[in-house]
């Protein structure tokens, strides 16, 4: 073989060396990998389901003319022989007694603003900045929903407005003013006559509103109810008939049972007090598991609950959508597909670039096709938004979780 054959042979040799060693060069910047993000992930194990509120109740009844207007909030405490309400004549005479006393209500207003000992002890400057926190305290519920709290700031910022303009000395007075509110409510006073009154016999706690329901269900009956009970008052509450006459009812005692159709969980336990939150609001209320029975249907049981507290959601509804708080998880998702183990240590490899790196993990939660790892800044673990390579890696020591 002449010398320019060896050459050749040489050149071409090289070529090929150097297209072999370019080809894994372009293969291994252009690997494709399967991988997927650490993003964070909020795990809970809360049993929602429908609960029935079970009180002994007594209806107040009324059958007489005209329309009447309550004296007691709801969930206020009343005793026997309380006047809970008064009737007027008709819906005009009703609203021009509401309209007077509105009407007083601003002239005591006005009289407490120009009054010296009100105005005298106040710097504008302080009530500039309260009547700013009240206005912002009126939208914030506003926001909210609370419209009964968005009119009593609304009465603090008119409240506090009249007070400024005392002590700041825009106004030196609101005697005028006074003078006609008051001829005008003395007018719609005398105008309106109360024609009787609604008196109860019971004592405890009233509610102006009645479903239907106060005859049935007691806590005499409430341990006797079965499932197909409970289905039936949560699929129908909305549709009970009630009687024209009954105008509210009163509760013997703030407590109550709830009872309610759960999946079945070992983690309910009679007894036990649980922690349960109701749909509406993020209030936990603390309740005793009275009873947890096994139903008919596979996978179910009928949970009775006692509860020693009473607010707007307890108070206003029969059915009540509830959730059976247990403990929430929130930390960074990791497929169980990709948990490696590396001197013992239990983790993921992660890639960025070409580099491939061995991360960390600490288990908080599993799951049946992942585990939940904590969010940490601690570089020797898995961070959020690493990317996690869901294949194996030549330098496993182990694989598998």
């Amino acid at each position: 073989m002449n010398s320019l054959t060896t050459k050749a042979l040489m050149v071409l040799l090289s070529m090929l060396v150097i297209l072999m060693i370019a080809s894994q060069i372009y293969y291994r910047v252009n690997e494709k990998h399967r991988t997927e993000e650490a993003v964070l992930c909020d795990i809970n194990e809360n049993i929602p389901f429908k609960g029935v509120v079970v009180r002994n109740e007594t209806v107040v009844n009324y059958s007489g003319g005209g329309v009447y207007e309550f004296l007691y909030k709801d969930g206020s405490k009343i005793t026997s022989g309380n006047t809970i309400a008064e009737v007027y004549q008709n819906e005009t005479a009703l609203q021009n007694k509401l309209r007077a006393d509105r009407l007083y209500a601003t002239v005591d207003m006005l009289e407490k603003a120009q009054n010296p000992g009100t105005s005298q002890n106040i710097q504008p400057d302080a009530l500039s900045d309260q009547i700013a926190s009240s206005y912002k305290e009126m939208m914030t519920a506003s926001v909210n929903g609370e419209f009964s709290q968005v009119a009593e700031k609304c009465d603090d910022v008119t409240e506090e407005l009249c007070i400024y303009h005392v002590v700041s000395g825009k106004v030196e007075n609101y005697n005028s003013q006074i003078s006609d509110l008051r001829q005008e409510a003395d007018n719609l006073a005398n105008s309106t006559k109360m024609v009787n009154t609604i008196e109860t016999d019971a004592n405890g706690y009233f509610v102006s509103y009645c479903d239907g329901y106060e005859g049935l269900l007691n806590t005499d009956n409430v341990f006797s109810l079965s499932k197909s009970d409970v289905d039936s008052i949560v699929s129908d509450s909305a549709e009970r008939e009630v009687s024209p006459k009954a105008i509210g009812k009163v509760f013997d005692d703030y407590s109550c049972y709830i009872i309610g159709v759960i999946p079945s969980d070992s983690r309910i336990v009679k007894d036990d007090n649980i922690n349960v939150m109701t749909s509406t609001s993020n209030i936990v209320y603390k309740m005793k598991v009275e009873s947890i029975e096994e139903t008919n249907e596979e996978g179910k049981s009928l949970l009775i609950l006692s509860c020693n507290r009473m607010d707007k959601d307890l108070l206003l509804s029969r059915v009540l959508s509830l959730d059976i708080v247990f403990d929430n998880f929130q930390g960074i998702k990791v497929s169980r597909e990709a948990i490696r183990f590396k001197d013992g240590q239990k983790g993921v490899y992660v890639i960025l670039g070409n580099e491939v790196t061995f991360k960390k993990i600490e288990v908080i939660y599993e799951g049946s096709d992942y585990v939940v790892s904590k969010n940490t800044a601690d570089e020797d673990y898995l961070l959020l938004y690493d990317q996690i390579l869901l294949e194996a890696v030549s330098q496993d020591v182990d694989s598998g979780s």
